[in-house]
């Protein structure tokens, strides 16, 4: 019959303590974040160790319960974990940590609670604290010998690369130490973030100093990129070889053998150690986590710190901390690495040093080791050079022995001082008894005899007691003498060697002889001349990096600018190549819609609209991507200009009325009275507002779309124009125009308002395949009012309808003209003066192009399409036609012609518009015939500057040029 509680253990030692309490033992590692790559295998070395245990019969006839925390690669987590176990679960040991800081973290926890930590990785040194058992190396046993190896391989030029927290710093303030003492080099010095692997910028710097060996301490997933890119860049571990002290089996797997193959490691146990211990401790790693798992050095400190432990509470017969503490001290353990004992005073392990090669398979050869165990000397109070690094553990042997000496001084001048005066005491005494003697007579030769020799004697006495005390002051002055000659030779040599510093040479380097002040300011002294000499090594690779950058970034400049130039000139051709057939189309449509319906053909003239309407989108969407990548390349400009706001207003909205009524919307116009003019880009105002109300028509079924314009007293709005750099102020400009465009539409979310003003975007994908549109209109229309000095907003709520609203000023102006304003006081004068200035422009202009009947007008444009369209256009309404398809051939005719009128386009070969305009009106009997530019280009203002009368853009109403035309034809008043 089967046993409900299981089957009874084979082990009679692990029966008998089933029934007992297991002990809590805690495990605290990064088991997530950018240290998990390490701190899993960590934690499985000493799950090992505890089920090994456990099956042996556990501790003291307890088994062991672990209970694990992951500590995320997050200090603030480490701590809160560490108080965890230890107030929580009531653990009686605590195994882990990786980086120093984590430790560090950890620590006041344990003070405060009186836990104790078992830490299993090398670290920077100069700590000791009762509650840490130290497993790991000490810095003389990796990170010293590891600098000495690669100096004693003459590669004396060593560049340091490290993570950017304490341990990498910490060691790195031992190498440079060691460095300045052992003749070696600092040529550079990088720190990463903690998992970084923004690598290349380092690896620039490593490649431009050209070190010899590069000592590395970074940690994490950095290693994996530096020595992937380090591959990537050419660099072999033969030119360049790289001596790495956190990288270790476990974390070759994740860098890719063939990334570091043949670079360096140093640690205290490499999985290929042949040892007993370690044939069995690898072979139940891998049964119990998998063949392709692999031990290294911490994985191999986690698994034996936890025999310590037991070996330690086994000794003290408790768990109790204090006398673990104290038991585990001298504690030795045959760990796979050899064998290891716990120092008793310092509390960190005796352990073997090691230097690898990594091999192709992932495993590291062993290429050096110290041979017997090293002692921990965690303070380096074995190193004169490192004397400086621990202003605790300095040396006071220079100031004691000038002390002493000066003591010793004293006290022999005052005892010679003491042994004359009682010497002189004694023989006045005896003098003064002789001499009463001889007075009073009486005295035998005897007794005279007698105080005649005592007084001798103490004159003898005196004498040897002076002459010991010269000895003994001349061997103090022998002993001074060479005491304050070495401390001046000493002195001497740091003064030497700073004045070799201060006069620009930082090799100079000041000999280390002892450990005590002076020996920790040589030391001192060497590191920061190596300090010195490194930062202006890398100020020189960086400014050489930056001098390339910059090369770099002008050609790239120079290629952008040329793109853009090539960019400018290809949409600039595609768009006259586009516009070009575009204006036939729409202008013989036109015709012929005119033609069709004299003849009476109506099913024609729906189907030629409904051409000339394709034609029309299309001619929008050409428009559209040549608008938005000028503004992308700071081409677009402004051509200001005086005109009413309610003719904008009643242009756009016979544009827009017959859109709303397509979707049987009702239009609804709301303008203040007497508006008034404003100042700025008419043709972008009107662009702008019939965007937002063509948006309102298309995205409202049967509902209402609200035009509303009032004027508003202005805040300052940022302006921005790529050319004319324009500056709105309110104190010049106290009022703002606004036009606003409500709907009861289909509305927008939040999320699709985000993306609103984006280029190439509605408020989502299915709005545009739903309504159609190329997503341009928004933007192109913001950047218009942005430059003009306001700017749009929008006010949406889903299924409800959208509110858009355009705030310009009154009078946009350019920084020359604001500038001339500011000398006005009185605002009311400035716009009394641009109004009259604006109104006698537009009469002189009116006058310029006023035609008598039956007048001549001269077609200058290469394109024969437009020549016809225009002959058979403006003949229609009497006018007399001539045409040229060239610049030269249209000069010769305005000689012969004296036309009334020239229509000219700018693109054209050989002689383009611009070239033509200037000739006709250098021509004196040519300079009065007024000239209408007709063109693709978007170019009013260099038009108006070299003289043209209009400035039309094609394609354009042919109706309309010709009612422009017949307008003029009455005689000038």
């Amino acid at each position: 019959m089967s046993n409900p509680m299981g089957a009874r253990s084979s082990n009679p030692l692990k029966a008998a303590v089933l029934d007992r309490q297991p002990i809590k033992i805690g495990v605290l590692h990064s088991l997530t974040g950018t240290m998990s790559v390490s701190g899993i295998s960590v934690k499985d070395a000493t799950l090992l160790a505890v089920g090994e245990i456990n099956a042996s019969g556990g501790v003291l006839g307890h088994l062991l319960e672990a209970v694990i925390e992951d500590g995320a690669s997050d200090l603030q987590t480490f701590a809160q974990k560490a108080k965890q176990l230890l107030l929580e679960e009531g653990v009686a040991v605590v195994f882990g940590c990786w980086t120093s800081a984590s430790r560090k973290a950890v620590l006041p926890v344990f003070e405060e609670f009186n836990g104790l930590l078992f830490y299993p990785l090398q670290y920077e040194g100069l700590e000791q604290s009762r509650h840490i058992f130290y497993t790991g190396a000490a810095p003389n046993q990796q990170i010293v010998p590891g600098v000495d190896y690669l100096l004693g391989l003459s590669k004396r030029k060593i560049f340091l690369l490290g993570s950017d927290y304490i341990f990498p710093r910490t060691a790195n303030q031992i190498v440079k130490a060691q460095l300045a003492a052992l003749s070696g080099v600092l040529v550079g010095e990088v720190y990463l973030p903690l998992g970084s692997r923004n690598v290349d910028e380092a690896i620039a710097h490593i490649l431009a100093v050209k070190p010899d060996a590069i000592l590395n301490t970074l940690n994490g997933d950095s290693n994996v990129a530096f020595f992937q890119k380090l591959r990537e860049a050419g660099v072999t571990a033969d030119e360049l070889p790289v001596m790495s002290v956190s990288v270790a089996e476990e974390e070759v797997r994740a860098i890719g053998p063939e990334n570091i193959a043949g670079h360096l490691v140093v640690w205290n146990y490499f999985q290929t150690v042949d040892t007993p211990e370690n044939r069995e401790f690898v072979k139940a790693y891998k049964e119990k986590y998998g063949q392709d798992r692999v031990t290294d050095d911490p994985i191999e400190a986690a698994y034996l710190s936890v025999y310590l432990w037991k070996k330690a509470v086994e000794k003290a017969g408790s768990i109790e901390v204090t006398k673990v503490r104290e038991a585990a001290k001298n504690i030795e353990f045959a760990a796979p690495s050899g064998m290891v004992k716990i120092d008793a005073k310092t509390q960190h392990t005796w352990k073997t040093v090691r230097i690898g090669k990594v091999r192709l398979d992932g495993q590291i050869e062993e290429i050096w080791n110290s041979g017997a165990s090293v002692s921990p000397d965690p303070f380096l109070k074995n190193y004169p050079w490192a004397a400086a690094l621990v202003s605790k553990q300095i040396s006071v042997g220079t100031r004691a022995s000038l002390i002493g000496l000066f003591t010793i001084l004293v006290l022999v001048t005052w005892m010679a001082v003491g042994i004359g005066w009682i010497g002189a005491t004694e023989m006045q005494n005896y003098v003064l008894a002789i001499k009463s003697a001889s007075v009073e007579g009486g005295v035998s030769d005897e007794v005279m005899t007698v105080l005649v020799q005592q007084t001798l004697g103490v004159v003898s006495r005196t004498q040897r007691w002076l002459i010991g005390a010269w000895i003994l002051s001349s061997i103090a002055g022998v002993v001074a003498l060479v005491s304050v000659s070495a401390l001046i030779r000493k002195i001497g040599w740091l003064r030497k060697t700073a004045s070799m510093i201060a006069s620009g040479d930082l090799t100079a380097r000041s000999p280390i002889i002892s450990n005590d002040a002076i020996g920790v300011l040589s030391s001192t002294l060497n590191t920061m001349a190596q300090q010195i000499s490194s930062l202006l090594n890398g100020l020189e690779v960086r400014s050489q990096q930056l001098e390339e950058r910059s090369r770099e970034l002008e050609i790239a400049k120079d290629a952008a600018e040329a793109a853009n130039r090539a960019k400018s000139t290809f949409l600039a051709n595609m768009t006259h190549e586009l516009r070009t057939p575009l204006n036939a189309i729409l202008g013989y449509s036109e015709l012929l819609q005119e033609e069709a319906q004299e003849l009476g053909e109506e099913d024609f003239v729906m189907d030629l609209a409904s051409i000339n309407i394709a034609g029309k989108q299309l001619l929008g969407i050409i428009s559209d991507i040549l608008d938005i990548s000028k503004i992308e390349a700071g081409k677009m400009t402004l051509f200001l200009e005086t005109f009413l706001v309610s003719n904008v207003v009643e242009e756009v909205v016979t544009t827009v009325k017959p859109l709303a009524l397509k979707n049987s919307n009702t239009l609804v116009v709301d303008c203040q009275p007497n508006l008034g003019t404003m100042r700025a880009d008419s043709a972008k105002v009107r662009q702008a507002l019939l965007n937002l109300a063509s948006n309102a028509a298309k995205f409202t079924n049967r509902g209402q779309i609200t035009i509303s314009v009032w004027k508003e007293e202005m805040a300052v709005f940022p302006c921005q124009n790529s050319e004319e750099k324009l500056n709105v102020e309110s104190r010049f400009h106290p009022q703002s125009i606004v036009f606003q465009v409500r709907d009861t539409g289909i509305g927008m979310t939040e999320d699709q308002m985000m993306n609103l003003f984006g280029a190439f975007s509605q408020a989502d994908d299915s709005t545009t395949r739903k309504y159609g549109g190329t997503g341009l209109g928004l933007i192109i229309s913001k950047k218009f009012c942005q430059m003009m000095g306001g700017d749009i907003s929008v006010e949406s709520e889903f299924q409800s309808g959208s509110t858009f609203t355009i705030r310009l000023p009154v009078v946009v102006k350019i920084e020359t003209e604001a500038a001339g304003d500011r000398e006005l006081e009185n605002e009311s004068d400035l716009y009394s003066e641009i109004d009259v200035v604006e109104d006698e422009n537009t009469e002189e202009v009116r006058a310029a192009i006023s035609l008598e009947p039956n007048s001549t007008v001269l077609v200058i444009d290469d394109d024969p399409d437009t020549r016809d369209l225009m002959t058979r256009c403006l003949s229609k309404q009497g006018f007399q036609v001539h045409s040229s398809a060239s610049g030269e051939g249209g000069l010769l005719l305005a000689k012969e012609l004296r036309p009334d009128a020239i229509t000219l386009d700018v693109m054209m070969p050989s002689m383009d518009g611009w070239t033509v305009l200037s000739a006709l009106k250098a021509d004196p009997d040519l300079a009065d015939i007024p000239v209408i530019m007709m063109t693709f280009l978007d170019d009013k203002n260099q038009g108006f500057k070299l003289g043209a009368a209009e400035y039309l853009r094609k394609p354009f109403d042919y109706k309309r040029f010709a009612a422009l035309l017949n307008k003029y034809q009455q005689p000038a008043s």
